[in-house]
């Protein structure tokens, strides 16, 4: 079947952001390693995957619900560095350049968006989530994939069988076990006392939270069965704030993100701003007479991390 490329969008800024060196600047000395790393990603993304259609989810500007139901939900995260916040706009016209439509619904994170386009589209298409945010290997399943671009340009390839031998459960099970286990990367506080081996049990036994809590008169021992006790509400609530949601009012057709190709006037534009020689290379749209020169490797390609 064609195939949808949805691009988790900043989720790869900060990953590039934090990987790449801040030597990486433009001519008027503005750090670029973030926009360096993304574009990058693209190219290889577009080269290896030959997508038909393409989408770039973003976060919304206004709190999520998640937000809303749970202040301290992602409360530990530091804010985002003035250097990276200065590329973001600079990688959206890059995005733009490349012809990648640009998803963002108030209100909702990428994730979420992510997941809607995926859940319609599934079955229309193959789709393949590029991303190495775990909270999207929910979505793993019947015509939809992970994939992880590596440090050396390759790509890791994530389906539901992949999800399931890693963590000891389907995909469909993730919400319910950090609903047990929290989740501290993103302030989830689940069952207080409850660990990893013993929500994986937990979810063997009974499927799902409603069900353990249904049943919670046959948990052994009694210190596990009090622990759920008293933190009913916060596993369901921790479920909640873990689980993506598939109605984002999006409003996106397939036809809208057919991916046609890019100008290649835009790209190189683009990336000269920045000098970016190598990826000029890459794309083959370096001039015939710069060919010819010297063929010093300019800083950027020191690394190719994405």
């Amino acid at each position: 079947m064609p195939k949808l490329l949805l691009l988790d969008t900043f989720n790869f800024l900060h990953r590039a952001y934090h990987a790449l060196p801040p030597t990486f600047r433009d001519s008027n000395g503005e750090p670029t390693n973030a926009l360096y790393g993304v574009t990058s990603m693209l190219i290889n993304m577009l080269s290896q995957v030959k997508p038909d259609y393409i989408a770039a989810a973003l976060d919304g500007e206004k709190p999520t619900f998640r937000v809303e139901d749970f202040t301290a939900y992602k409360a530990q995260r530091k804010p985002m560095e003035d250097a990276l916040v200065s590329q973001i706009p600079k990688t959206l016209r890059m995005l733009e350049a490349f012809g990648v439509r640009q998803v963002l619904v108030d209100g909702y994170e990428a994730d979420d968006v992510i997941a809607t386009l995926a859940l319609d589209f599934a079955g229309k298409v193959d789709v393949i989530i590029a991303s190495n945010d775990r909270d999207l290997w929910q979505l793993a399943g019947k015509n939809v994939i992970i994939v992880v671009p590596d440090k050396k340009g390759g790509l890791e390839w994530i389906g539901r069988e992949e999800v399931s031998r890693r963590l000891g459960f389907s995909p469909d099970k993730i919400a319910d076990y950090k609903g047990l286990r929290g989740d501290p990367s993103d302030n989830i506080p689940g069952v207080f006392g409850v660990g990893e081996k013993t929500a994986v049990k937990l979810l063997e036994q009974f499927g799902s939270i409603e069900e353990i809590y249904k049943n919670i008169e046959r948990i052994e021992p009694e210190s596990l069965r009090k622990k759920l006790l008293e933190n009913y509400e916060q596993a369901l609530m921790s479920k909640k704030l873990a689980t993506l949601i598939k109605d984002v009012p999006a409003g996106v057709k397939l036809d809208e993100i057919k991916y046609k190709g890019f100008d290649k006037e835009k790209v190189l534009a683009e990336l000269s701003k920045y000098n970016f020689r190598s990826l000029i290379k890459r794309l083959g749209l370096t001039p015939e007479r710069e060919e010819k020169k010297s063929k010093q490797v300019s800083d950027e390609n020191q690394l190719g991390l994405f």
